[in-house]
Order: C-alpha cells, then structure tokens, then sequence
C-alpha cells in the first residue's frame, strides 16, 4: 500500500554526521551509495523509527568520502516495497532543496543550492547502485529565469476565488501522445519538490478569456509540430497517463520561486508524479514565453545563453533582428524559435528539435498532413473562382505540396502564417505540371507572403516551405525552426471542366472538386479520382444529365437520383438520416430528357441540286441523291439548348465514296470534311461519324458535297453522352421516351439500360446498319457487353414482359 507523510521521515541516509556548511565545487567524480534496494530498506527502517520516537525528521545525504549534508524531510510517499520518495530542505541553509526518489531500480534527484549554485544530481548506474555528482544547477532547474525590464502583471480580470473560476476549454491537437495543460484557475500542490515538498495554494491567473486564449495560442503555435496537445481542460489533462503529461500553472503566486518569471525542472516531463512547472506572469506575450520555456525545460531543453559577454538566458536586446530563442528569453522579440545554438557566441549547440521529439519523453513529431512530392499534391478547395488550403510545416525538411488547374490568367495567393505569435516564415514555390520551378515568393520581413502570377491554361503545383531571414549569426534565423501553422485563399480562374457532373467535398460546392465524365463509378473509381468513401456533400449537375448515387459500393443500397445541381445533401433524406457523406458509388448518366435531332434529307428547308428518292434503308422514307460537287442542303431554325460536345451522323450509301462537310449559318462556322467510304451500291448505307463543339443558340445547319456520288439518307446531331431516340424523328428537338434509356452513347464497352419497369426475363437483339442481328440474348442484368461489335452506328430492340419497346440507336 502506498503510504503518504508529511514531516514524518527521521533517518540516517548513508549515515556520517557531517556539517551543512560544507561546499565544493562540483569537479568530483560520481559516488557511489550502494545498491537502491539497500537504501530503500534503509529508508523504511528510519521512517518507522522516526515516526515513533517522534524526532524531528532529518536525514543525512552523503555526496563523497568526505562529506554530506543535513536534510530536513517535508515529505515523505512509501512507493510499495521497492521504492521511496523524500522532498526536503538543506538544515539552516536558505534557497535550498533536495529531492530523492527511488522505484525499483530508477533512481532520481537533486540536492540544490541556489544561493550559491551548487547541486548534485543522483542516478542508478547499470547494476543497480545510487550515484550521486556534482552537476550544473541550470541542467537541473531553470534558475533565475527573470520576467521582462520593467514587468508588473495586468490587475486580475476576473474574480480569483478558484472556486468561481471556469476557464475556456481548449485543445490544440485532440488524440496526441502528449499533453501539457495550460493551468489558469488556480491550483493546490502538495508533495512535490517545490516548496520543499510543503504545500503551495496558487491563486488563480485572473485573466479574462480573450488573454487566455491569446496566451494559448502562442503555446499551442510553438509546440505545433509535435504530437502534443495544449490543452486548458483538466479532465482532457487527467485523461493522459503521468508519464505523458506537464502541468504548467499560471499564477502571481510565485512561492515556487520567488522573483522569477517561471521555474520547471529539467527532463520532469515524464517523472510520472505531476511535479509542475510554473509561470508567474500573466500577460499573454510575457508569460506564452515563459510557458514554452519552462515547459521546454521540463522535455529536457537547457537555456541558450552566450559565452561573450557571458550570459544565461539570449534575449536579442542587442540584436537589430526580430528573433530570439524560446529557450533565452523571448520577451523582446516578435519571433522565437526553438534553436541549435546559430547566433553569434552561443553557449551551446543543442538541437531542440530532437531532443524534444526523442524516444525519451515518446511524444515525437506529428503526423504530416500533405505529401513531400508533386506526385502525391493535395488538391486546393475551390469555390468557383476562390481557393483555399491550409497545413502545418512539422520539420525542417517538411514541404507541402499542393495541386491547382487553371482556365488561364491572374493567379492571386496569400500564403499566411497564423494572425499572431506565429513562427513559420512561408516561402512558397510555384511549379508547372511537369515540375519546372516558375517562380519564388518570399516576404523579406514577414513570415506571410503573396503569390501572383499570370499563368496560361493547365496544372500547377504549389510547393509551401519553411525559411530564413537575414544572417543567422547577428540579425536573423535559419529555417532550422521555422515551423508551425500556414493557410492558403486567393482567386484561380477555374478551369473549363472535362467532366459533366462535378462533386464536392463540403457543402455549397466548396472543399475539393472533381470533375466527372458519364460513366459508372464504383468506390476504387471514385478514390482513383480523390473522392473519399462517404465524402460527397455538394453536387453540380450539367444540363441532360443525372447522377445517381448509392450508399454502398457497386452500385447497390439506398439509391438518389439528382437531375440538377444540389448546393447541400444534407437536406436530401436517406430513410432517417441524410445523403450528406453517404455516397459509396455513383452513375453520371442521360438525364431523362437529352438532346437530340434527326435532320431527313428529304425535308431540308433549301436544297440546291440534290434529288429525292425512295430508300430500302431500316427507317424506309426517302433518301436525296444524285449528288454533284457544290451540292447542298439546309435546314433552318435548328435550337441547339446548350453549349458543349455534340456528334454530327451522316447517313451516306456510295459506291465509290466521296466527301461531305457541314457547317452553320451559310459557312460562319465549318465542321470540315468527313469521307464517304464506298459502301458497295447506292443503297447500301452505312454512318459517318464526326464530333464537334458548338455552342448554344438557334442556327441554319448545312451540309455541302464537297465530290459528289454518294446517296444521303438522314444527319443527326446529338449532345456527346445522350442516349438516342428511336422512332419518327424529323427536324426538331425530340424528346427521349420516358421509360426507357441506353448509356454511355457512344458506348466502347458496357451499354447499359435504364427502364422504369423490370428487366427480369428480358430479351434483345442488336441490329448493325443494314438490319442484320449481329448480337442476342437476355437484358436481365441491366448492361450489354458490345466490346465485340465494330465501330459504326447500331439498333438495340428490347422486349420486356412480352411487349417490344420503341428501338434505340447507340453508337460504338
């Protein structure tokens, strides 16, 4: 059981009755005390004694062969049998304490003088025996660590009752390893080497929320690029074992160590008894500062000082730069950063950095939150024209990448570190889609920067990186430690989309977009793409089309079909939830109604030499022949609805060949030559395909024979994707059948067809251009493979339940 006592050890430790005024110079090797077992024995045997005679509790604590010094005891915890803690005070000699703590075979603690800057530090060597030597008392405690010139704390703001203080819960990365909690309501502290083991009552700060949370802020930034969560929440603090966990308390109670701006002990991060550290000040700027730095202390950072002149703690003053390190004293300076030592006469070289993500403390470097490479770039959220992004610069090689295409012209960036004690100073490179560097933007005295540049069409890349300013040794910094929080927002031209549905990962078509052409997506397509499973929260829709969405992979569950533009899925049901992050799969197919007009030859509003005749072709009618050179025909008044890709078919028998062109309003936009190949015979009639891009608008469509000899039974003009209609179509926009769509068309592979009835027991038949069935069998699973078929213009007849449906024409 563990056993707890206040005043309550009178020992002999080590035994030898030496006098407290001695005092060496700490040049001597370890001593050895002996094994930890024997001594905790020996520690037990004189509690119980002491306890019974009722002594005053002293203890005798031998530092070599020749000397020892009296220690007072002020607390006293029995750790189980294999184990002992003690926290005193040196008898009769002011400013000083010590500590001891044994746990199997660890062995911790000091005795230290601040007076006159003696200590010793105790350890276990590898079998198990106590060591105790003289050390440095700045590697032990942070001593003399003065607040600013001229300081005296902001009268408290709020009442300093503990009792009825409730401070703003705050978290700077929820889920760390480690935790240190920012203390601002007050705090009772007992049996920890402060105060010689006695208890200390520290008041709470008396700081307003807005100073906390400014003092927070510049915290949370300096410890940003590691697995550490700032917190001020107690119960988020309690969650975390002791060993991953610092208390830093922010009170004008400053009983810890009078006069000072903060104290901590060095590496007392993971102790694993919630020993503190302590800020005095409580301004957000002055005692930020004074946080990190302890807390830096207690994840075993020493101070940076300088040899010439001799100083303990580097504050800059004499500097004309903006810098200072977080561990000499950053109070004067808009800039600290954690530091190796660059500055012109520095008292040491240690790398921060590493020490405080080592395997000591375990707490490490956070994850990095965006790809190193071009390869693996983060596409920047885009709403229309605007553009966001935002990361964290973790280490000093980190370099986040980012991906943007661009229709063409300004691109205006702000590349920005957090509104307030940031420490990332941005530089940010542009590259082109095949990694060739365009262009370097670097604020000279700003860690945030712009970028604008003109830019044609096509992909860029946005490489964000951490930088230096001025010359290390006098004025400025590396990039050593330019790390921490960035964002991103400007103004992009969007691109021209290649797709006809484009989903979105936040609401109001904002957060990362991609572009889809019509086709099937299951989960592996979507995330070949970048969308994620159950990521879709907005949705645009291009006029003819619909996207279909599932809430499970291939296709099935749940389905939504949209037929237009949907700015938020929350408001879309999904039995009792919502499509907001549900979509699995999805289908960008014909809406219900797509465009399309069939143009009979015969029934063309000019004809300029062309004769009719009757046709044996499968629609039957009549076909214009006897076709010259400078031949034409016209049809007026043709609406095409909207703007886009658009397949023009011309149905041609020859028997030689020949070659055919069209174009719009009597020549003001030509589509170019198409050639006839030769079918076999004037009625022999096959399709010649050609797409073009026509905008939307009402035109007078022509054709025009550029050689004659050749037969032309109908043109027709179909939006790309559209599902054709079969039937009586004349020289109108006709409308497709309610019940029954083919998609993709033109098809490479998998046809597939949409039915508002039951496919179950179906049949079909695929007729080529000459009537004759080059494919059969069952339509009951919703998709014909054509893979087989030849390029050219194809009939499909359906019959479901019996009934033969209105024909459909598709393209392969």
């Amino acid at each position: 059981m563990k056993k707890t006592t206040l005043y309550g050890l009178s020992a002999l430790l080590l035994g030898g009755a030496l006098s407290t005024q001695a005092q060496e110079r700490a040049t001597q090797p370890a001593y050895s005390l002996g094994s930890s077992q024997e001594l905790v024995r020996q520690l037990e045997v004189q509690a119980a004694t002491a306890e019974a005679r009722r002594a005053v509790p002293t203890v005798q604590l031998r530092v070599s062969a020749s000397q020892a010094f009296v220690g007072k005891v002020n607390y006293r915890e029995d750790l189980a049998a294999s184990g002992e803690y003690v926290v005193g005070e040196i008898q009769n000699v002011p400013g000083s304490s010590f500590l001891l703590r044994i746990e199997g075979g660890s062995v911790k603690g000091n005795i230290i003088f601040r007076q006159s800057r003696q200590a010793y530090s105790y350890s276990a060597d590898a079998r198990g025996n106590v060591l105790v030597q003289p050390a440095d008392i700045n590697k032990l405690i942070c001593i003399d660590y003065n607040q600013p010139v001229g300081y005296r704390n902001p009268a408290p703001q709020t009442d300093n009752t503990a009792s009825k203080i409730a401070v703003i819960s705050l978290q700077s990365l929820p889920g760390a390893r480690g935790c240190v909690m920012l203390d601002f309501d007050g705090q009772y502290v007992s049996g920890t080497p402060w105060n010689n083991g006695n208890p200390i009552n520290a008041a709470p700060s008396g700081m307003t929320d807005a100073a906390i949370q400014e003092f927070w802020e510049l915290v949370s930034e300096d410890y940003r690029p590691f697995s550490m969560n700032v917190t001020t929440d107690e119960a988020v603090f309690n969650s975390y074992p002791k060993t991953m966990r610092m208390r830093c308390i922010i009170t004008p109670t400053n009983t810890a160590a009078p006069g000072a701006g903060g104290v901590a002990y060095l590496t007392s991060f993971n102790w694993n008894d919630d020993t503190p550290c302590w800020v005095f000040m409580t301004s957000p700027k002055a005692g930020g500062e004074a946080a990190s730095h302890e807390v830096g202390h207690t994840l075993g950072l020493s101070h940076d000082g300088r040899l010439n002149p001799k100083e303990e703690y580097y504050d800059a003053r004499s500097s004309a730069g903006n810098w200072a390190p977080i561990m000499g004293a950053g109070y004067y300076k808009p800039v600290t950063h954690w530091s190796r030592g660059e500055y012109a006469s520095a008292s040491q070289t240690q790398d921060d950095l590493a020490i405080m993500s080592g395997a000591t403390y375990n707490v490490g470097y956070r994850n990095d939150d965006h790809s190193n490479s071009i390869s693996g770039a983060t596409n920047l959220a885009r709403n229309g024209n605007s553009v966001s992004g935002a990361g964290i610069i973790e280490r000093t090689s980190d370099q986040d990448y980012f991906a943007f295409s661009t229709s063409g012209g300004t691109v205006s960036l702000n590349l920005s570190t957090v509104s307030r004690h940031g420490d990332l100073d941005i530089v940010g490179r542009l590259f082109t889609s095949t990694g060739a560097q365009i262009g370097t933007f670097d604020t000279q005295g700003s860690l945030s920067t712009t970028l604008s540049a003109n830019l044609g069409a096509g992909t860029y890349y946005l490489q964000i990186d951490g930088t230096s300013y001025g010359n290390p040794t006098t004025d400025g910094y590396s990039d050593y430690a330019s790390l921490g929080t960035f964002s991103i927002s400007g103004t992009v031209p969007a691109p021209v989309s290649s797709g006809v549905a484009t989903v979105y990962k936040d609401c109001n078509y904002t957060g990362t977009a991609v572009a889809l052409p019509a086709g099937d997506y299951t989960l592996a397509a979507l995330q070949s793409r970048g969308i994620l499973n159950d990521d879709i929260s907005s949705l645009t829709v291009n006029g003819g089309y619909q996207v279909v969405l599932y809430e499970n992979d291939n296709f099935s569950g749940a389905a939504l079909t949209l037929t237009a533009s949907n700015s938020c899925l929350v408001n879309n049901p999904l039995s009792t939830g919502n499509w907001n992050d549900k979509a699995t799969s999805l289908r960008v197919q014909p809406a219900a109604s797509s465009f399309s007009v069939t143009l009979q030859a015969e029934a063309a509003s000019v004809n300029n030499g062309m004769t009719a005749e009757t046709t044996t072709d499968v629609d039957g009618g009549q076909n214009m022949g006897y076709v010259d050179a400078g031949d034409y025909l016209v049809w007026n008044g043709i609406n095409v609805p909207t703007t886009g890709s658009y397949l023009i078919e011309y149905r041609v028998a020859s028997p030689s060949g020949g070659t055919i062109s069209s174009d719009l309003n009597a020549g003001a936009l030509q589509f170019g030559n198409s050639a006839i190949p030769a079918t076999g015979g004037w009625q022999t009639w096959t399709t010649v395909l050609k797409t073009v891009t026509i905008n939307a608008g009402t035109y007078n469509f022509g054709i025009y024979a550029q050689t004659g000899g050749w037969n032309l039974n109908w043109v027709r003009i179909t939006k790309t994707g559209a599902a054709r209609l079969a039937g009586s179509e004349t020289a109108s926009v006709a409308q497709a059948a309610p019940t029954l769509e083919i998609y993709p068309n033109p098809v490479t592979d998998q046809l597939r067809i949409r039915a508002d009835q039951s496919l179950v027991g179906s049949e079909y038949q695929i007729l080529d251009a000459w009537g004759k069935v080059v494919a059969s069998g069952s339509a009951a699973a919703g998709q014909l493979n054509v893979a087989a078929l030849q390029p050219g213009m194809y009939t499909l007849r359906l019959v479901i339940e019996g009934k033969v449906q209105p024909t459909k024409r598709f393209v392969k």
